[in-house]
C-alpha cells in the first residue's frame, strides 16, 4: 500500500507513524534541500530525528511537555520537530528576530521543559535549559552518542495528545498559543496530499516563516508525502534576485506563500516564466489577493499553473477552504476571489448571533471537524469564548470554533465569500460598514498596489493608507473609488506610501499604520 493509499484511509494514529511508511519508501530520495549539493534524505533526516528524541526523553522530556524552537530553516529544526512528535512534546516555534519581550510571554505561557536556539535566548528563564544547536551543523552536536534506530515511543503517543502550539496575536497584547493535536495534524497531511494531488516528484518551497501556521502546510504536506523541501531563509526573500535564482535552480513545483509575496515578485518582475517555468501549483492564503493583481499574475505566466486560493485560522491547523481559480471567474470577481468550499469533514455554520444568517446575508464562520483544535494553551476563559458548544445542535456535544471572520454564500454560485473580520466592522454616520470592502474597492483602483484602511473613533474619520510605487493622481482615484462604494464609506484621509510595513509572518502589520494614523 502506498503513502497515498495510507494518507486517504487514516492508518495511523499519529503522524510519525505515517512518517515511518514514508522513509521506508523513500529512503534516498531527497527530503529537505539547502542547495543543489546539499541535500538530507529522508533515511538521514529519520536517523538524526531519533537520536535528536532520544536525546530529549534521556533529559527528562515526557509526553505533554513543551519543547521551545527558537531557530531558523536548519536541520537541527527539522529534525528537532520530528524528534517532538515522536516523543509526544508538542512544540512551539520562536521568532529568533523577535523583541525578547514576546518571546519571554510565550516562554512564560509554555513554560517548556527545554528550549533550542542558535544563540544565547535572553529570553529563556534559567530554570530552563536552553540548547545551542550550530545553524550549519547537520547534526546537532548534543545526539552523536545516541541510538538512530527507530523508536518503540512513537507508538504511545494518541491521536488527542497535542502536537504544536501555534502563537497569534491576542487583542489584549498577550500572545495566544493554538494547540493543535496529531489528530488534527494527521486529518490536514491527508486531505492537503490528496487534494492537492501531491507526489514524490514535487519540489515544495518553504517560504513561510517556521513560526507561522502557513508552514505547517509547507513541512508536513511535503515531508510526509515523499516530496522536496526546498528552504528559502529570510535573506533570500528579500532579496529578489536571490528568490528567483534560487526559485529556478531549484526546479520548484509547488508554491504557497501570502499573495504579499507574490505581488512583491511582481514588483521586482520576478514572476515570469524565466523563473516560475516550473511551478504546477501557486498556492496562497493568509490574506486577500486583489482581482487586478492575481490577473496579471495568470496573465504573466501562462498556461500550466494552478492558482488556489486557501483560507483557515491557525486554531483550525491552517487550512479549511480551498478554491481553484479559473479564467472564466475574471469576468465575474469584483475584488477577491471566493473562498470556496470547506475541506472535507469540516462543518460550516455562517451566524448572525446563534442564529443563521440565511443563504446571501453575511454572518460570522464557525466551524466544527477533525481539523478544529483543541484551544488556547493555558487560557481556559479564551478558549470558553472561542471554542463553544454548537447553538444549532441540542442532542450531542459539537465544539465549534468562531473565527470572527464574516462571509456569506452566493446564492447564484453558492459560493463562500469573505467579506471581513468582526474587529474591522465599525459604526459610521449611522451605517455599519466594513472597513475591508473599502480596502477591496481601492485594490481596484490604478497604480494601487496595496491598501490598508483604518478608523480613527474619536475624530470619526476613515483613513486610507495606500502603497504605490508611482504616485497615483489622488483626483482621479477618488472618482474611481466613487464608482465602486457609496459616498458615507469615503475615505477623508489619505496616506500614501512605497511600501506597506510587514510583520515577520509577511503580512500587513496593521498595528504599525494604527500607531502612526489612526491615533
Amino acid at each position: 500500500m502506498n503513502v497515498r493509499d495510507c494518507l486517504y484511509l487514516h492508518h495511523f494514529v499519529n503522524p510519525a507513524q505515517l512518517f515511518r511508511v514514508v522513509v521506508e519508501q523513500y529512503a534516498n530520495r531527497p527530503a529537505i534541500a539547502f542547495g543543489l549539493n546539499n541535500k538530507l534524505q529522508y533515511e538521514e533526516l529519520d536517523r538524526i530525528s531519533n537520536r535528536v528524541a532520544r536525546f530529549l526523553l534521556d533529559t527528562g522530556v515526557q509526553k505533554g511537555d513543551r519543547i521551545g524552537l527558537c531557530l531558523e530553516k536548519s536541520s537541527s529544526f527539522y529534525a528537532l520537530l520530528l524528534a517532538a512528535l515522536k516523543v509526544g512534546a508538542p512544540y512551539f516555534a520562536l521568532d529568533p528576530r523577535n523583541p525578547d519581550r514576546r518571546a519571554e510571554s510565550i516562554i512564560e505561557q509554555c513554560r517548556p521543559r527545554i528550549v533550542f536556539s542558535h544563540e544565547p535566548l535572553a529570553a529563556c528563564p534559567g530554570t530552563t535549559p536552553n540548547i545551542l544547536c550550530p545553524e550549519g551543523s547537520r547534526l546537532p552536536d548534543f545526539c552523536h552518542a545516541y541510538s538512530e534506530k527507530h523508536m518503540r515511543e512513537v507508538d504511545t503517543v494518541c491521536g488527542s495528545d497535542p502536537a504544536y502550539i501555534m502563537f497569534t496575536s491576542g487583542s489584549t497584547g498577550t500572545p495566544k498559543g493554538a494547540v493543535i493535536s496529531h489528530d488534527n495534524l494527521l486529518h490536514f497531511i491527508g486531505w492537503a496530499a490528496v487534494h492537492y494531488g501531491f507526489t514524490p516528484e514535487d519540489v515544495h518551497t518553504h517560504l513561510n516563516a517556521v513560526y507561522f501556521d502557513n508552514s505547517v502546510f509547507d513541512v508536513f504536506s511535503t515531508l510526509f508525502t515523499g516530496g522536496q523541501l526546498v528552504p528559502f531563509t529570510q535573506k533570500t526573500l528579500l532579496d529578489p534576485s536571490a528568490l528567483a535564482h534560487r526559485l529556478k535552480e531549484m526546479s520548484c513545483t509547488i508554491w504557497f506563500s501570502v499573495p504579499s509575496l507574490l505581488i512583491f515578485a511582481q514588483i521586482m518582475k520576478i514572476a515570469v516564466p524565466e523563473y516560475f517555468a516550473t511551478l504546477r501549483k501557486i498556492i496562497f492564503g493568509g490574506e486577500g489577493f486583489p482581482k487586478p493583481k492575481l490577473e496579471i499574475l495568470v496573465s504573466s505566466l501562462g498556461p500550466g499553473v494552478e492558482y488556489h486560493n486557501v483560507s483557515g485560522p491557525t486554531e483550525c491547523t491552517c487550512i479549511c477552504s480551498s478554491y481553484c481559480v479559473t479564467d472564466s471567474d475574471f469576468k465575474d470577481l469584483d475584488g477577491l476571489p471566493p473562498l470556496g468550499t470547506l475541506i472535507p469533514n469540516f462543518k460550516g455554520y455562517i451566524l448572525d448571533g446563534d442564529q443563521p444568517s440565511g443563504v446571501g446575508k453575511p454572518g460570522e464562520l464557525c466551524l466544527s471537524g477533525p481539523c478544529v483544535g483543541l484551544g488556547y494553551y493555558a487560557q481556559p476563559e479564551l478558549t470558553q469564548q472561542s471554542f463553544v458548544q454548537n447553538p444549532l445542535n441540542t442532542a450531542y456535544r459539537e465544539v465549534i470554533y468562531r473565527t470572527g471572520d464574516l462571509v456569506k454564500i452566493n446564492p447564484s454560485d453558492r459560493k463562500l465569500y469573505f467579506i471581513g473580520r468582526k474587529d474591522l466592522q465599525i459604526k459610521h454616520m449611522g451605517y455599519r460598514i466594513e472597513l475591508e470592502e473599502i480596502q477591496h474597492a481601492l485594490s481596484l483602483c490604478g497604480d494601487v498596489d496595496e491598501a490598508t484602511v483604518l478608523y480613527r473613533h474619536v475624530q470619526q474619520e476613515i483613513v486610507a493608507v495606500i502603497a504605490a510605487q508611482h504616485s497615483p493622481d489622488m483626483h482621479a482615484l477618488r472618482t474611481q473609488l466613487g464608482r465602486l462604494i457609496p459616498k458615507y464609506m469615503m475615505p477623508s484621509k489619505y496616506h500614501l506610501l512605497k511600501t506597506m510595513p510587514k510583520t515577520a509572518n509577511g503580512k500587513t502589520d496593521r498595528q504599525a499604520l494604527v500607531r502612526q494614523y489612526a491615533k
